[in-house]
């Protein structure tokens, strides 16, 4: 039975990928669903990576900040769970997403890597970067790559 770990960050791309992904799956196969909280830089309080949602009305601490953000992947792997229609090991971990996705695919022994793409333009990725990127050159097994292709 391969396992098989999808990446998800809740967004239409992502869970399209999933699906699509799962698709092409084995019926036997062991899915685990991961989506990965940022962490949060306590210099600037501002996530080390991702994008930063703009100014906070209220002052709130950095511990506060995290635990938003691992609720916010929590949510997103039960969205992407719910939306794959099956039974699936979720799992919520902090840090960089892609260092990350390939440290739990390498020490949970995954046969197999699911990653969205958003498509970004070369100038979008050289400033923000590319998870599906990094993950697609570091991995320690075959990585699907799911592009998101507009209707």
């Amino acid at each position: 039975m391969p396992r098989v770990l999808v990446a998800s960050d809740g967004s239409n791309v992502a869970i399209t990928a999933a699906r699509r992904a799962v698709s092409l799956l084995p019926p036997d196969s062991e899915i685990t669903v991961i989506a990965v909280a940022p962490l949060i830089s306590p210099v600037t309080g501002m996530p080390q990576a991702g994008t930063y949602p703009g100014p906070l009305v209220d002052p709130v601490t950095i511990d506060e900040v995290a635990a938003a953000r691992r609720q916010s992947a929590s949510d997103d792997v039960d969205a992407t769970v719910a939306a794959l229609g099956i039974d699936a090991v979720r799992r919520v971990e902090h840090g960089d997403p892609a260092e990350t996705i390939c440290e739990v695919a390498r020490t949970g022994g995954f046969d197999l890597i699911v990653v969205g793409s958003h498509g970004a333009g070369f100038l979008k990725r050289a400033l923000l970067g590319s998870v599906s990127q990094d993950v697609l050159h570091h991995a320690p097994c075959p990585v699907l790559v799911v592009r998101h292709v507009e209707a």
